[in-house]
Protein backbone atom coordinates (compact mmCIF):
# COMPACT_ATOMS: atom_id res chain seq x y z
CA UNK A 1 0.00 0.00 0.00
CA UNK A 2 1.21 3.54 -1.02
CA UNK A 3 1.34 6.27 1.92
CA UNK A 4 1.05 9.81 0.83
CA UNK A 5 3.95 12.32 2.48
CA UNK A 6 2.61 15.35 3.16
CA UNK A 7 5.52 18.19 4.05
CA UNK A 8 3.95 21.59 5.62
CA UNK A 9 6.42 24.06 5.45
CA UNK A 10 6.84 28.24 4.78
CA UNK A 11 9.24 29.19 2.19
CA UNK A 12 9.42 32.25 0.07
CA UNK A 13 7.46 32.08 -3.04
CA UNK A 14 10.23 31.83 -5.59
CA UNK A 15 11.76 29.47 -3.91
CA UNK A 16 8.74 27.09 -3.66
CA UNK A 17 7.95 27.85 -7.54
CA UNK A 18 11.13 26.65 -8.20
CA UNK A 19 10.40 23.33 -6.07
CA UNK A 20 7.30 22.93 -7.81
CA UNK A 21 9.39 22.96 -11.33
CA UNK A 22 11.95 20.98 -10.18
CA UNK A 23 9.09 18.39 -8.95
CA UNK A 24 7.33 18.24 -12.30
CA UNK A 25 10.53 18.31 -14.51
CA UNK A 26 13.32 16.08 -12.96
CA UNK A 27 11.14 14.13 -10.00
CA UNK A 28 8.52 13.55 -12.18
CA UNK A 29 5.88 14.08 -9.69
CA UNK A 30 2.60 14.38 -11.51
CA UNK A 31 0.48 17.07 -8.76
CA UNK A 32 1.75 19.24 -5.99
CA UNK A 33 -1.24 20.71 -3.82
CA UNK A 34 -0.80 23.61 -1.65
CA UNK A 35 -3.07 26.59 0.28
CA UNK A 36 -3.73 29.50 -1.46
CA UNK A 37 -2.83 33.13 -0.76
CA UNK A 38 -3.94 36.37 -1.63
CA UNK A 39 -7.43 37.65 -2.12
CA UNK A 40 -7.88 37.91 -6.04
CA UNK A 41 -9.50 34.94 -6.66
CA UNK A 42 -12.27 35.41 -4.42
CA UNK A 43 -15.00 34.68 -3.44
CA UNK A 44 -14.03 30.99 -5.02
CA UNK A 45 -10.76 30.57 -3.56
CA UNK A 46 -10.42 31.83 -0.18
CA UNK A 47 -6.78 33.07 1.56
CA UNK A 48 -5.47 30.62 3.54
CA UNK A 49 -8.76 28.27 3.94
CA UNK A 50 -8.82 26.55 0.44
CA UNK A 51 -6.10 24.65 -1.60
CA UNK A 52 -4.99 24.18 -5.28
CA UNK A 53 -4.06 21.31 -6.76
CA UNK A 54 -1.65 21.99 -9.79
CA UNK A 55 -0.38 19.38 -12.45
CA UNK A 56 2.59 20.24 -14.90
CA UNK A 57 2.75 22.77 -17.79
CA UNK A 58 1.06 22.71 -20.65
CA UNK A 59 -0.68 25.09 -23.12
CA UNK A 60 -3.18 26.71 -21.84
CA UNK A 61 -6.86 26.90 -23.33
CA UNK A 62 -8.62 30.02 -22.75
CA UNK A 63 -10.90 29.71 -19.09
CA UNK A 64 -7.92 27.23 -17.80
CA UNK A 65 -6.66 28.62 -14.24
CA UNK A 66 -2.49 28.88 -14.72
CA UNK A 67 0.27 29.87 -11.64
CA UNK A 68 2.36 31.62 -13.93
CA UNK A 69 5.47 34.30 -13.42
CA UNK A 70 3.81 38.10 -14.12
CA UNK A 71 7.09 39.15 -13.85
CA UNK A 72 10.27 38.56 -12.14
CA UNK A 73 9.43 36.39 -9.03
CA UNK A 74 5.81 37.53 -8.53
CA UNK A 75 3.60 34.69 -9.23
CA UNK A 76 -0.20 34.72 -9.77
CA UNK A 77 -2.35 31.73 -9.64
CA UNK A 78 -5.39 34.04 -12.46
CA UNK A 79 -7.71 32.77 -14.91
CA UNK A 80 -7.00 32.46 -18.64
CA UNK A 81 -9.00 34.99 -20.55
CA UNK A 82 -6.71 35.60 -23.36
CA UNK A 83 -4.35 34.50 -25.80
CA UNK A 84 -2.06 36.83 -28.53
CA UNK A 85 0.77 35.86 -30.56
CA UNK A 86 2.02 33.39 -27.77
CA UNK A 87 1.22 36.04 -24.95
CA UNK A 88 -1.57 35.05 -22.22
CA UNK A 89 -3.72 37.36 -20.33
CA UNK A 90 -4.76 36.20 -17.05
CA UNK A 91 -7.39 37.79 -14.49
CA UNK A 92 -8.03 36.87 -11.16
CA UNK A 93 -11.77 35.87 -10.67
CA UNK A 94 -12.12 39.07 -7.82
CA UNK A 95 -10.30 41.32 -9.59
CA UNK A 96 -11.43 44.39 -12.01
CA UNK A 97 -11.99 43.96 -15.67
CA UNK A 98 -9.05 46.69 -15.93
CA UNK A 99 -6.70 44.69 -13.50
CA UNK A 100 -4.72 41.91 -15.65
CA UNK A 101 -1.64 39.97 -15.93
CA UNK A 102 0.45 38.98 -18.91
CA UNK A 103 2.95 35.96 -19.17
CA UNK A 104 4.04 33.23 -22.15
CA UNK A 105 3.82 29.69 -22.18
CA UNK A 106 7.87 29.37 -20.43
CA UNK A 107 6.46 31.36 -17.53
CA UNK A 108 3.55 28.46 -16.51
CA UNK A 109 4.64 26.47 -13.12
CA UNK A 110 1.78 24.82 -13.41
CA UNK A 111 -2.31 24.87 -13.87
CA UNK A 112 -4.80 23.70 -11.68
CA UNK A 113 -6.71 20.70 -11.85
CA UNK A 114 -8.49 21.07 -8.67
CA UNK A 115 -9.60 22.82 -6.08
CA UNK A 116 -9.90 22.28 -2.14
CA UNK A 117 -12.86 24.24 -1.37
CA UNK A 118 -13.92 24.18 2.20
CA UNK A 119 -12.75 20.93 2.91
CA UNK A 120 -14.33 19.43 -0.87
CA UNK A 121 -12.19 18.32 -3.93
CA UNK A 122 -13.95 20.23 -6.94
CA UNK A 123 -12.18 18.32 -10.18
CA UNK A 124 -11.84 21.34 -13.04
CA UNK A 125 -13.23 18.60 -15.02
CA UNK A 126 -16.35 18.30 -13.85
CA UNK A 127 -19.42 19.79 -15.39
CA UNK A 128 -20.47 22.00 -12.32
CA UNK A 129 -17.07 23.55 -12.72
CA UNK A 130 -16.96 24.54 -16.61
CA UNK A 131 -20.51 25.97 -16.33
CA UNK A 132 -18.95 27.85 -13.49
CA UNK A 133 -16.18 29.23 -15.50
CA UNK A 134 -18.19 29.85 -18.62
CA UNK A 135 -20.35 31.78 -16.41
CA UNK A 136 -17.77 33.65 -14.70
CA UNK A 137 -16.12 34.39 -17.88
CA UNK A 138 -19.37 35.65 -19.57
CA UNK A 139 -20.49 37.68 -16.55
CA UNK A 140 -16.75 39.66 -16.89
CA UNK A 141 -18.45 43.12 -17.58
CA UNK A 142 -20.47 43.09 -14.98
CA UNK A 143 -18.06 41.75 -12.39
CA UNK A 144 -17.48 44.83 -10.45
CA UNK A 145 -21.23 45.13 -9.60
CA UNK A 146 -21.57 41.67 -8.67
CA UNK A 147 -18.25 41.77 -6.63
CA UNK A 148 -19.68 44.49 -4.81
CA UNK A 149 -22.94 43.36 -4.15
CA UNK A 150 -21.07 40.21 -2.89
CA UNK A 151 -18.79 41.85 -0.87
CA UNK A 152 -20.99 44.20 1.28
CA UNK A 153 -23.34 41.12 1.82
CA UNK A 154 -20.64 38.72 2.75
CA UNK A 155 -19.12 41.67 5.48
CA UNK A 156 -22.24 42.43 6.44
CA UNK A 157 -23.12 38.38 7.12
CA UNK A 158 -19.71 38.27 9.24
CA UNK A 159 -21.15 41.24 11.57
Amino acid sequence: MSEEKIITRKIENHLFMTEIRKAFGDDGIKSVTFVVRGFSMQPFLWNGRDKVVLVPPRKPQKGDVVLAEIAERRYALHRVIDEKDGVYTMQGDGNPTWMTEQFKEEDIVGIADAFIRKGKYVSLKSRKWRWYSTLWMTLRPLRRIILGIYRRTYKNALK
